[in-house]
């Protein structure tokens, strides 16, 4: 009919950016304020907004402000979407076809600032579509082989990357304080440089790394991120933090912001974190395993299907740092603390001497310390549904402790012991082993350079590959034996001073365990012979010795 007008057309803005540096948002902004400009010159009703900042659509992460434009277009809430680029809404062919499925079948309409509207109504508009986003595919990956490449340049080089937070113990120089800026090189700092040093003593005589943090953070140690944002104390303060903070976080997570963004401004704003970040396990051994701290460069490429970084890489040289470790303190460590059969899992560990040292002579499982009721502690064959054990053998813990630990410390204060120490000490080159290493990492980077410039095929470096990589690890499980030397370094020589020292419950158990573990391979408890009996007998306990 003559004066009716046509409805206006109902359109949702998506706007995303991969790398926010900056952490003001200032990109995406910018584009939903090109996208608000366009829908009125379409003259389009603008109904919602959708955002993905700081989120790449090549890396495969979840994007929550793209599936809500998605639940969105489904629900009918709008008929048009308005996008930055094309490459905005889609870096991947799966991801295109799960949108064209969506809008093609709604008629939604998609328009954007740079590249115009893009028909997905029509077999030649889907074309176009698919070709656009197959070029979009090709510009982040050849990106990511541009960045890989360039990272392995600067490996080779010695040179940091200088991204991420300030790695502990050094300071970054810059030519000038305000990013954008150029690192022109990393100082020690002393007082860290000494934490290290330490920590890594600690580790190497023996003590466990949550010992190590427990005393960090009793000291007010702080990390170098300490009191400082990230992505993971947004998402523990949106997961435990109350008040009016905590509910902003959530809001903002839930809009799809990224938690990384959310950090950047909340560290811009000055807010102050609810409970500061301290020591933990795995921040300490990160540390510890770093290469860096030796003043070596290492390299940990990691393919597009990796979710996580591997925890060492390859040595590639020396670096333009000083170091702060030797070379051989840091193998070792290397070594010890990626061994996958440590315990990374939570537990007692921490409570009792001969935990991972005593089994049940029945069963022949591992026994767990465990308080009963009234206090006392025992150990415990656990035949719980489920456990391997068969839960018929159980010892009082200060009985076979105090039947060890005589034991122990009467081999540990024999000159027999100490001339067994001198003859191992004596057999045990550090040097030829690092050096054994270095060399053999040496020889697979020429390797893998030759076959990079096609001079041998793979086949040829594959079974090059096998022989050194064989010798790194023999080099490495050398390497990788505890220090014995460390363990007892400090510790009385007299029988009754080692006693005392082991049965010492200020002593951190881990500390006093890695001195039983120099003597005791491990220690059978057999069940009881004489029931009724209130006396304990030590005939129960068969250990093996391993002087």
């Amino acid at each position: 009919m003559w004066g009716m007008t046509a409805p206006r057309i109902r359109c949702v803005i998506y706007v995303r950016i991969s790398d926010d540096r900056a952490g003001a948002g200032l990109g995406v902004k910018r584009q939903e304020a090109d996208c608000r400009e366009l829908a009125t010159r379409l003259n389009w009703d603008v109904v919602d907004v959708y955002i993905d900042n700081d989120l790449s659509a090549y890396s495969g992460k979840p994007r929550p402000g793209y599936r809500k434009l998605l639940e969105a277009l489904q629900a009918g809430r709008a008929t048009a979407v308005l996008a930055w680029h094309t490459d905005r809404l889609h870096r991947s062919p799966t991801e295109l076809e799960e949108y064209i499925s969506v809008c093609d079948p709604r008629g939604i309409v998609t328009q954007t600032v740079k590249a115009g509207p893009l028909d997905l109504s029509t077999p030649s508009g889907r074309m176009v579509a698919r070709q656009l986003g197959a070029v979009a595919r090709f510009e982040s990956e050849h990106k990511a082989e541009r960045i890989k490449a360039k990272h392995l340049e600067l490996a080779k080089d010695g040179k940091s990357t200088g991204g991420g937070f300030r790695p502990y113990g050094y300071r970054r120089i810059y030519d000038h304080p305000d990013p954008p800026h150029r690192l022109l090189r990393e100082e020690l700092i002393p007082e860290e440089a000494a934490i290290i040093r330490e920590c890594a003593r600690r580790v190497l005589a023996g003590e466990g790394l949550l010992s190590v943090c427990k005393d960090l953070n009793r000291r007010g140690v702080p990390t170098s991120s300490m009191g400082i944002w990230t992505a993971r104390q947004v998402a523990s303060a949106a997961e435990v933090g109350a008040g009016d903070l905590g509910e902003e976080i959530r809001a903002r997570l839930a809009a799809g912001e990224p938690a990384s963004a959310i950090a950047r401004d909340l560290k811009d704003r000055g807010v102050p974190l609810p409970v500061p970040g301290g020591w933990s396990t795995p921040t300490l051994a990160r540390m510890l395993t770093s290469a860096r701290i030796a003043g070596l460069r290492e390299h940990r490429p990691r393919s597009r299907h990796q979710t996580t970084r591997v925890r060492t890489g390859e040595i590639m040289g020396v670096g333009e740092w000083p170091a702060i470790i030797t070379p051989a303190e840091s193998a070792r460590l290397r070594v010890m603390l990626s061994d996958p059969g440590r315990r990374t899992s939570p537990g007692p560990t921490g409570k009792y001497l001969l935990t991972g040292l005593i089994y049940c002579d029945l069963c022949k499982h591992r026994m767990a310390g465990r308080a009963k009721s009234g206090g006392l502690r025992h150990y415990m064959c656990d035949g719980q549904p489920g456990r391997p054990g068969c839960g018929r053998v159980s010892a009082r813990v200060e009985y076979v402790d105090e039947v060890i630990v005589v034991a122990a410390a009467g081999i540990l204060t024999t000159p027999a012991f100490a001339a067994a120490l001198a003859e191992v000490d004596a057999g045990a080159d550090e040097g030829e082993a690092v050096a054994e290493i270095t060399a053999c990492e040496q020889d697979l980077a020429d390797l893998a350079a030759d076959h990079g410039a096609g001079v041998i095929s793979r086949a040829e470096w594959m079974a090059a590959r096998k022989p050194l990589q064989a010798r790194i690890e023999a080099a490495r499980s050398s390497l990788g034996r505890v220090d014995v030397g460390r363990v007892l370094e400090g510790l009385p020589t007299d029988s009754a001073g080692m006693e005392a020292f082991l049965l010492d419950g200020e002593v951190e158990a881990s500390r006093r365990r890695a001195v039983v573990a120099v003597v005791l391979e491990r220690v059978w408890v057999r069940p009881v012979i004489v029931r009724g009996s209130k006396r304990f007998d030590p005939a129960r306990l068969v250990p093996a010795w391993r002087f």
